[in-house]
């Protein structure tokens, strides 16, 4: 389809013209062959999308030591939410280390007769004790979720200010005193005055 076309003609989506488009004028308006130029940027763009899905979707995910990762070994390593230490002095240094106190309750002889006590905030997390109904607790952080309690365990019998819990510390820090301290579910745990 060589000839003249009208300017609107060469400019709009309408017209693919299968030859360079020449003006009333003689001049060529726009370069040769724009829709077959634009086709050929679609395909490509085209090409590149079913070649990173493709990478994406195969089970070597495009790496040459796939194996290796894979195939470590015949045992599947466990993953485990590891230790986070319990978290004191996060009211600031004007109030103590564990601001509140609490009490284990709700407990269940039948369903859940004891109250783990874990080492993170996680159901998965090992367990590293267990505490019985009415056991006193320092309530000293919480998880972002606010389904887990921080928690140092007094002896029994024993005092807060036996933990080094009741005074203020200067910035928030993991407790390392000599008390008993994990993550239990807040779901088992009321707070409680004093």
């Amino acid at each position: 389809m060589n000839g003249t076309f009208s300017d609107e003609a060469c400019y709009t989506n309408d017209d693919c013209p299968s030859a360079p488009c020449f003006g009333a004028t003689g001049r060529r308006l726009r370069s040769p062959y724009p829709c077959e130029r634009g086709r050929i940027t679609y395909m490509k763009r085209i090409a590149l999308a079913l070649c990173l899905l493709s990478l994406a979707c195969s089970p070597r995910g495009g790496s040459g030591d796939a194996d290796a990762i894979y195939n470590a070994g015949e045992q599947e390593a466990q993953l485990s939410p590891g230790v986070q230490p319990v978290r004191i002095g996060e009211g600031g240094p004007g109030f103590a280390a564990c601001a509140a106190a609490g009490t284990v309750v709700n407990l269940s002889p039948q369903d859940q007769p004891y109250l783990p006590i874990r080492t993170a905030p996680f159901a998965e997390a090992s367990e590293i004790g267990r505490l019985e109904n009415g056991t006193a607790l320092l309530l000293c952080s919480h998880s972002l979720d606010q389904r887990w309690q921080g928690v140092v365990v007094p002896p029994a019998g024993g005092a807060a200010a036996d933990c080094g819990v009741s005074a203020p510390v200067a910035s928030p820090r993991g407790y390392a005193g000599p008390c008993r301290s994990g993550w239990v579910s807040a779901a088992f745990v009321r707070a409680r005055a004093g």
